[in-house]
C-alpha cells in the first residue's frame, strides 16, 4: 500500500505483494511478484520501467495512470475498470482486459499481441502504432474509438470493431483482413 510516494527500485528482486493499492505516487523500475491480487487499485500514479507481468488484478481499477516503458506481459484486469489511462512504449502481450470497462484510454506503441478485450466495453479508446496480432476483440462494444498506424491482420473478432475510426491508409493496409472478416473472396490477379 503506497500513497504519495516516489519509489525507485534498482534491485534485482521483485517486490512480493498480496495486495496492491497505490495512489498519488510514482514507481520507477519496480517489479511486482504477485499472482492473484484481489482489490488491485492504482490511481493517480505514474509507472516507469516497471514490471507487473502475470499480476492477476481481476476486477481491479486503473484510474488516472500513465505507464511508460513497462512490461505487463500476462497482466490480468478481467472485469475491471480502466479510466483516464495512457500506456506508452510498453508490452501487454497476453494480457486480459476481458469483460472490463475502458474509458478515455490511449495505447501508444504498445505490444498487445494475443491480449484479450473479449466482451469488454471501450469508450474513447485510441490505439496508435500498436501490435494487435492475435488480439481478441470478440463481443467488444465500442464507442468513439480510433485505431491509427496499426494493422488489423490476425485480430480475432474483427467484426466487433464496427464503428471504429481509422485513417484511409490504414484501412487500405488492412483490406485483406477486412475482406476476410466480411467473407469476401478475392480473385487472384
Amino acid at each position: 500500500m503506497l500513497d504519495g510516494a516516489l519509489v525507485e527500485h534498482a534491485g534485482l528482486e521483485p517486490v512480493r505483494a498480496d495486495r496492491i493499492l497505490v495512489t498519488e505516487s510514482e514507481l520507477r523500475g519496480v517489479a511486482v511478484d504477485a499472482e492473484h491480487v484481489p482489490g488491485l487499485r492504482i490511481s493517480d500514479v505514474i509507472l516507469r520501467a516497471c514490471d507487473l507481468s502475470n499480476v492477476d488484478g481481476r476486477e481491479g481499477l486503473l484510474r488516472r495512470v500513465e505507464i511508460h516503458g513497462s512490461r505487463l506481459v500476462g497482466f490480468g484486469l478481467a472485469g475491471g475498470t480502466v479510466q483516464d489511462v495512457r500506456i506508452l512504449d510498453s508490452s501487454l502481450a497476453l494480457a486480459s482486459l476481458a469483460f472490463s470497462k475502458l474509458k478515455d484510454v490511449i495505447f501508444e506503441r504498445v505490444d498487445l499481441t494475443e491480449a484479450s478485450f473479449m466482451d469488454a466495453r471501450l469508450e474513447r479508446v485510441i490505439f496508435i502504432d500498436c501490435k494487435l496480432a492475435g488480439t481478441d476483440f470478440r463481443g467488444l462494444k465500442l464507442k468513439g474509438c480510433t485505431i491509427r498506424g496499426t494493422s488489423l491482420d490476425g485480430i480475432l473478432g474483427l467484426e466487433s470493431l464496427r464503428g471504429v475510426t481509422m485513417p484511409w491508409a490504414d484501412v487500405i493496409d488492412s483490406a485483406a483482413a477486412l475482406a476476410a472478416a466480411l467473407g469476401i473472396n478475392v480473385e487472384p490477379t
